[in-house]
């Protein structure tokens, strides 16, 4: 298959029949002003889309320092809404309601042009050597109080990784026997329907005296890596990825985070739980089944017993809640990984009646009411290295564990629902504290921007008065400073930048009464 997908991407390319990826649009805020008295916020931005289409813009504040864009705050109106052309000098007025500090409001402009990514282009971007990199920093014996040290370095190193992606990443501290060892949360927010909720995760923690390179260092693996790879697009729902602590002293993290770890405003629509995907064998009669399994899934023991019991598939387990999401991985599968085998499992209730099927941390957002899935090669009733030594990376199959990767990448892509659009925020403390009593009595054009070695501003229709110019950077500090004395025709100035370094400046008009701000950005 890999030579005839090869193959015909070539002879598209030698024909010219490829069709261009489209791009997303882009949108840059170019100035914000505060008018206090009236209470509003007038933002002005500019639109581009590489192929012209018109877009949907939607304007976001935040009241909680950019966590999240949910406030509904007041009133605005301009050019926001659907078929909104490309162009320069748009805005958006926004009249707001009992804000006590508005300088402590970040806003957000966002524009969708309507075509919807590629999700099997996202799910071509898993890379088996990053899975494989990853592994070999995780699969150590790590245990809370025999291999503390290690515990210690794959939390770190889990931390680290999400904390370097345009995600809000936190820690939220869970105890057992004295230790401390966090769930590590990290967050994608959505664009359109934020409170709602995707997780996906795994344990990090393993048992004493083994590697844990299946239980749970595969898990582990896959989700840095769908978060890897998912970090540049934008959803309409949130993403978060989680690696739980203490899954293996009996569901202490997950039970702590459904406790006191989901946000109020948090809507959990679906948790993808990953819980040893990493074995496989095509092997006869190397997949058990637990006792009374048959009762409870005829369909299942039937399929297994008609493929030899080979353990060469992927369980999806679901509650009954759960079937829209089996329903979903199943999807995924058959439409981007039609590679990967799988059986489905519907358990009843919250699947006390099948005890086996609730070893991990997906049985505590089951029991809390959530839909969730645990994606399983089957633990000890597969790989019979399970909680020993010899669970190591040598004993996984890296294409099998990439199949499964790639299948819960693309669910998770298929629940949150990816968009095409680009995004600008603007922190309104960028301001640098001033204060807009009254309207800025000149027009002021700022070019080019992004700007080079030097930087034009056109200033006119102004009523004499003199004008103070600070360029700033956006940590306070005061890069440049001049007075100006424009008339009432307008008049350019020409201010150079090549000594300043590639980056966000804030330039700042002033005449003693009001002012205007705009956004600099300095590109060498």
């Amino acid at each position: 298959m890999k030579w005839y997908i090869a193959f015909l991407l070539g002879f598209s390319l030698l024909n010219g029949i490829l069709p261009a990826q489209n791009l997303p649009p882009v949108v840059q805020i170019t100035s914000v002003q505060v008018d206090e008295p009236a209470q509003t916020v007038t933002v002005h931005y500019d639109l581009s889309d590489p192929e012209g289409d018109a877009c949907t813009v939607r304007f976001g504040i935040s009241l909680d320092g950019g966590e999240t864009f949910l406030a509904q705050n007041g009133q605005w109106s301009g050019d926001l809404g659907s078929d909104q052309a490309p162009g320069p000098q748009k805005s958006i007025t926004w009249v707001w309601d009992n804000i006590p500090d508005i300088h402590q409001t970040v806003v957000r402009v966002s524009a969708e042009d309507g075509h919807v990514p590629d999700i099997q282009a996202m799910v071509d971007q898993v890379d088996s050597l990053r899975l494989i990199q990853w592994l070999q920093t995780i699969a150590v014996p790590r245990h809370h109080s025999a291999h503390t040290g290690n515990l210690q370095v794959v939390r770190d190193t889990i931390y680290v990784t999400l904390e370097a992606l345009p995600f809000q990443t936190t820690m939220q501290p869970v105890f057992y026997q004295g230790s401390n060892f966090p769930n590590i949360l990290s967050r994608q927010p959505g664009l359109e329907d934020e409170a709602a909720t995707i997780i996906v995760d795994g344990h990090y923690d393993g048992v004493t005296g083994s590697p844990g390179a299946d239980d749970n260092a595969s898990s582990v693996a896959a989700m840095l890596e769908i978060a890897r790879v998912l970090a540049p697009y934008q959803f309409r729902k949130s993403i978060r990825y989680i690696g739980f602590a203490f899954e293996e002293q009996g569901l202490i993290g997950s039970q702590a985070y459904v406790q006191s770890g989901i946000k109020p405003w948090e809507q959990v629509d679906g948790v993808l739980n990953m819980e040893m995907i990493g074995y496989y064998s095509d092997v006869p009669n190397s997949q058990e089944l637990p006792f009374g399994f048959g009762t409870l899934f005829p369909e299942a023991v039937q399929t297994i017993n008609a493929n030899e019991n080979r353990g060469d598939f992927i369980t999806i387990v679901g509650n009954q809640s759960s079937q829209p999401l089996i329903d979903i991985y199943e999807q995924a599968c058959d439409m981007y990984v039609p590679g990967l085998k799988y059986i489905p499992l519907t358990v009843p209730g919250n699947g006390q009646i099948a005890p086996d099927l609730r070893r991990s941390d997906h049985a505590k957002f089951w029991d809390a009411g959530y839909q969730a899935l645990m994606l399983t090669d089957g633990a000890n009733f597969r790989n019979k290295n399970y909680h020993t030594p010899g669970d190591s990376i040598a004993t996984l199959d890296i294409g099998f564990m990439t199949r499964v990767t790639r299948a819960t990448l693309a669910a998770a892509a298929l629940l949150a629902q990816p968009v095409q659009a680009g995004i600008d925020v603007f922190a309104l403390s960028d301001l640098v504290g001033v204060h807009h009593h009254q309207a800025f009595p000149c027009s002021v054009k700022v070019y080019p921007n992004p700007a080079r070695d030097k930087l034009e501003v056109r200033i006119g229709h102004c009523a004499g008065e003199s004008i103070t110019v600070r360029l700033m950077s956006l940590d306070g500090r005061e890069w440049l400073m001049t007075t100006l004395r424009p008339d009432r025709d307008v008049q350019a100035f020409s201010f150079p930048l090549s000594p300043l370094q590639a980056g966000v400046y804030m330039l700042v008009l002033d005449d003693g009464h009001s002012s205007h701000s705009e956004r600099v950005t300095l590109e060498h």
